[in-house]
């Protein structure tokens, strides 16, 4: 055999070699593959190429400062990255590698707060002579809204990217407002004592709150706080924005004024006999039915007060509802008595209330009342204009009297105020509270008060009684004799001359006189065929400044009172006639009846 052919022979005779290459699997993917094969193994595959690393490997989103690092400047930042071993490794001495990250900016923390807080504006109850329009009007007993925004004007932004004018909620802790003044919730659930910081939820832009009566009516400032979510113990503020990093809150404070009211004028008795038993239970009785007139059928803020449309102002024809006398009006020199209230700071000596009665007239026809004067006679002169320096009549109320039915608790209420607040500590010197009081019931109630004359009525405190409420929260600034304090009823009554004379406003009586030879009662100049109609100004006085009467029930700025609580100027008479009347028109007087004609009637023959 030839040499040469022996290797054909044996690989002929011996079966093929099988092989086997190493396993190599590379982040899931068969690179080398160990199935044994036949002569050779399969080639292996490439390993992917490397690539850049994407920034969602090193870059976390949506990191949020923790809110106990306080604002600072530059704060610097450190950092970690990790390795872990991939799966599949081998002959590693460590799982994972940490190092530092060198390099990495310094940050400056600033977290930002606004405050431009607001309380609102009562201007529709606010009866102030001359309103302060640069406060905010608080109304005594009524409720009020303070604003609390969370948006506003922080750094500019073209300048600090992220800040400028927007919304800062979600960096503010907490939000709260201080009153100098006690306050209620705005659903009187909750009393919040003067000076306590209130917390607002940072999502409740307006909260509603309630002014107690008994507070002081005067200026005041009302304090608001943000607070940012950083902030330390200790903080700092800045009004409007945190501008500055050393601040962790924004601050604003609001100028308002607390105001009292003027309301619930209405007339309670007529001494017209043909009026005694619309208010008296029976004809000679001291008890009251009930009635009264007001000025409309509305209350103190606009709501139902209940009362018929025929008990309101003014009182004219029609207005009686007794049986056969719906058609009388009241007699001249016949008095009405009224009272009314006022709230706030009207207690002390020298507060009282000014009246100023004007005349009109208007025929029987109806129609529209014409400005006029009114002059009476007495013995020295013949013709006295009512207004005039020779009109010089007194009149007078009795607070304690029969018929005027004042309750006896809000008498003793008054008597022990005065002996409290009105005596000096001498004057109290050896003189009981309790016997101070029984006297102020007994005897002076029921001495005659002057309160001037036909052209104009000045009711002092004498005429006053306080009729607040003495249940008041134990932990209010007052007392329970403030409280009572800071509501008061104001008594008066008027009654035009018995025979008047009545002209056109300005007419010159003795110049008609003289061209006309002479006067008497039955001159055409004067009118007597209609009504005379009263109209009241009415105003308050604190401390004694006549000059600048403090709340006005008819003539203010922003609001008439008397219009609040219904009054129409457009009235019928009980024969339908129409007639226009305006804004504190009280009574309807018949020119050409008057009380002396009763008590000429009823003289002995």
């Amino acid at each position: 055999m030839d040499e040469e052919n022996l290797q054909a022979v044996a690989e002929a005779a011996v079966p093929d070699v099988q092989v086997e290459n190493d396993s190599l699997i590379f982040k899931g993917q068969t690179i080398m593959n160990k199935q044994r094969t036949a002569k050779e193994g399969p080639q292996p595959g490439q390993i992917p190429a490397p690539v850049h690393i994407g920034k969602d490997v090193l870059y976390s989103p949506y990191n949020y400062i923790p809110t106990e690092k306080v604002n600072k400047k530059d704060t610097t930042s450190k950092g970690k990255i990790n390795y872990i071993l991939a799966e599949g490794s081998i002959d590693a001495e460590e799982e994972e590698l940490e190092y530092d990250i060198h390099g990495i900016n310094t940050v400056t923390v600033h977290t930002p707060v606004v405050n431009y807080s607001a309380v609102s504006d009562d201007q529709p109850h606010n009866q102030k002579t001359k309103p302060n329009m640069s406060r905010s009007a608080l109304i005594l007993e009524r409720p009020f809204t303070v604003r609390i925004p969370t948006s506003g004007q922080h750094l500019d932004v073209s300048q600090y990217p992220g800040y400028g004018n927007r919304d800062y909620a979600k960096y503010f802790r907490t939000k709260q407002v201080r009153f100098m003044f006690d306050v209620y919730t705005g659903s009187r659930n909750q009393f919040i004592p003067a000076n306590t910081w209130i917390d607002i939820p940072v999502n409740q832009l307006d909260t509603e709150f309630y002014l107690p009566v008994w507070v002081d009516e005067g200026d005041y400032q009302v304090y608001f706080r943000n607070i940012a979510e950083n902030a330390p113990e200790g903080y700092n503020w800045q009004s409007d924005a945190n501008l500055d990093l050393a601040n962790h809150a924004a601050v604003d404070e609001v100028s308002v004024e607390v105001i009292g009211r003027l309301y619930d004028f209405h007339v309670t008795d007529i001494a017209d006999y043909n009026w005694e038993r619309v208010f008296r239970t029976f004809a000679g009785s001291k008890d009251p039915s009930g009635a009264s007139y007001w000025v409309g059928q509305n209350g103190i803020d606009g709501d139902p007060r209940g009362n018929l449309a025929q008990y309101t102002l003014p009182i004219r024809p029609g207005s009686n509802p007794l049986t056969g006398m719906s058609n009388v009006s009241v007699k001249t020199g016949y008095h009405f008595k009224f009272d009314f209230k006022t709230k706030g700071n009207m207690f002390s000596k020298q507060d009282g209330i000014r009246i100023t009665p004007t005349f009109t007239y208007v025929s029987k026809g109806g129609g529209t009342p014409i400005p006029v004067d009114l002059y009476y006679k007495t013995n020295e002169k013949p013709f006295v204009k009512i207004g005039s320096e020779e009109d010089t009549v007194q009149r007078y109320v009795v607070l304690n009297e029969r018929l005027r039915n004042v309750p006896l608790g809000d008498m003793k209420n008054s008597g022990y105020w005065k002996y409290d607040q009105h005596l000096t500590t001498i004057e109290k010197v050896g003189v009981d509270r309790e016997e101070f009081m029984r006297n102020y019931v007994l005897k002076y109630t029921k001495l005659k008060t002057p309160v001037g004359g036909y052209d104009k009525l000045i009711l002092p405190e004498q005429l006053k009684t306080l009729i607040g409420s003495k249940d008041i929260p134990s932990n209010a600034s007052v007392t329970p004799e403030r409280a009572n304090a800071s509501i008061q009823q104001w008594y008066g009554e008027y009654s035009i001359p018995a025979a008047p004379y009545v002209v056109p406003a300005g007419t010159n009586l003795a110049e008609y006189g003289r061209t006309n030879g002479g006067l008497t009662d039955k001159s055409p100049i004067f009118l007597k065929d209609g009504y005379i109609v009263v109209n009241f100004d009415i105003e308050s006085i604190q401390n004694g400044k006549v000059n600048d009467p403090h709340l006005q029930y008819i003539h203010a700025p922003l609001m008439n009172q008397w219009k609040l609580e219904g009054y129409q100027n457009s009235i019928l008479d009980s024969f339908m006639k129409r007639y226009n009347v305006k804004d504190g028109d009280v009574m309807f007087y018949n020119a050409d009846k008057s009380s002396r004609d009763d008590f000429s009637a009823q003289a002995p023959h």
